[in-house]
């Protein structure tokens, strides 16, 4: 049975031709509705482009990366309007009134109920967002990670820049790939940092992920290793530019290539953003139970599956360590461990396994609580009460029982992007207009300058 949640995806292939058809009244601009799925919600826009004799649409889903989905325009009147996404099965038909679409989207059988409203503009969703012009000066770049791979990123600095004693800033983002401003559901936190910084005298380097943006290189084959070099070699590029101390701002996993590199002796300083000091494998497993938890899964069937993920983890791990490849049988080690999974988690185990990258096992092999030790340099942790992604307490006590530099501050109320939040669930992080808390880019800029 077709999964009704996936409603779209990322690897759609754009092939639907946009069509015409006479508009007795114009149907203009971007309608947004909230597509109800259960235990979560998805939002979608409708960007409709009357033409005069004409009127074309594009679907945007902001959630799911996924922007300018052409559609069929089928009917247009001065009261109703249907659009088919072809390439995705799905179709939407709504009554068009002053400020509303009342409707229905359909896919593959399925019926939710939406209503579409006007769109806000942009700069209202996302106030944060830096708008010119800007009193100090940016400058796009490029440089090369140890395997040459260009990179490429801006470099900012303030209107009182001093070669010989300002501060720089290099960031570093998060899992997947990121731009250079991390940009996530319209939020561009890494700009705003960015921003606020060079506005108050620090200098920052921003870089575009390999394989993203304008960065050259393969996303896919990349692994802990690989991120972790990439960010040696910004960090090596950036001290070209000053004098002054040079430090690391990472964010999630960026944090934790941040701690990798300080136990090196790399950085002057780290500001980890909800990074993760305990395991990669701990961090994962938790995601999954609190995922199964939400869904609503009785206890013993979320214990048998967390035992299984768990067994299956370790024979990544296994093959990862002695460079094997044989396939995974996920029914052979349910049998042996003599545990049942539910058939969905069962099904998304058996496809996260076929689709396992080296990528995957270097991050379940990752736990820099092993190096800490080694790190002398300041460290700043941040972390928001609300984060459902990477614990607030474990691994603000893995960095405060670790490292005997760091300074640890649980934020109350704020989730993985630092926003103030309801639940911390990330599927509010696009219904949040702030993008990155206030207190958050003050306790980064006081840190900074209290710095020796």
């Amino acid at each position: 049975m077709a999964n009704p949640y996936k409603i779209l995806k990322l690897t759609i292939a754009v092939s639907t031709i946009l069509l015409g058809t006479t508009s007795a009244r114009a149907i203009n601009g971007s309608w947004r509705g909230d597509l109800d799925m259960g235990f979560s919600s998805l939002p979608l826009v409708f960007n409709f482009s009357d033409k005069g004799d004409s009127t074309t649409c594009t679907l945007d889903s902001p959630n799911q990366n996924v922007y300018g989905l052409p559609l069929t325009v089928d009917y247009v009147s001065t009261d109703s309007v249907a659009v088919t996404a072809g390439s995705i099965g799905a179709t939407f038909t709504g009554k068009v009134t002053t400020n509303e679409i009342i409707g229905t989207f359909s896919q593959r059988g399925y019926k939710f109920p939406l209503i579409l409203k006007p769109e806000i503009p942009l700069s209202e969703r996302r106030p944060q967002t830096p708008q010119p012009p800007f009193p100090y000066q940016a400058v796009d770049t490029t440089f090369y990670s140890a395997d040459g791979t260009a990179l490429c990123g801006t470099l900012t600095f303030p209107s009182d820049f001093d070669k010989g004693k300002t501060p720089i800033c290099v960031f570093v983002t998060g899992s997947g790939p990121q731009n250079r401003d991390e940009e996530l559901f319209e939020h561009k936190p890494f700009a705003v940092i960015s921003d606020f910084l060079a506005r108050n005298g620090v200098a920052t380097f921003r870089f575009d992920d390999r394989g993203t943006g304008e960065s050259k290189g393969d996303f896919a084959a990349a692994t802990i290793g690989t991120f972790r070099d990439d960010a040696k070699a910004a960090l090596s590029f950036a001290r070209t530019f000053t004098n002054g101390s040079c430090g690391i701002i990472g964010h999630s996993e960026g944090g934790t290539l941040a701690l990798m590199l300080a136990q090196e002796g790399l950085p002057d300083f780290v500001v980890s953003l909800a990074g993760m000091a305990i395991s990669g494998k701990e961090t994962i497993l938790a995601q999954n139970k609190r995922l199964m938890d939400r869904m609503g899964f009785d206890k013993t069937s979320i214990d048998n599956s967390m035992t299984l993920i768990n067994a299956v983890f370790d024979e990544i791990i296994r093959q990862n360590k002695d460079r094997g490849s044989a396939p995974i049988d996920i029914d052979v080690i349910a049998s042996s461990l003599g545990v049942s999974a539910p058939p969905a988690i069962m099904q998304n185990i058996k496809r996260n396994v076929t689709n396992a990258t080296p990528y995957f096992a270097s991050m379940l092999t990752t736990d820099v609580r092993k190096g800490m030790s080694k790190i002398s340099c300041p460290v700043l942790a941040l972390n928001g009460s609300l984060d459902t992604q990477v614990s607030a307490n474990d691994n603000l006590d893995a960095i405060s029982n670790g490292i005997v530099t760091a300074t640890v501050v649980m934020l109350p109320g704020l989730n993985h992007l630092f926003q103030h939040a309801t639940t911390g669930e990330m599927e509010e992080y696009a219904q949040i207009k702030e993008t990155i808390s206030p207190e958050v880019l003050s306790a980064i800029l006081s840190y900074i300058r209290n710095l020796k």
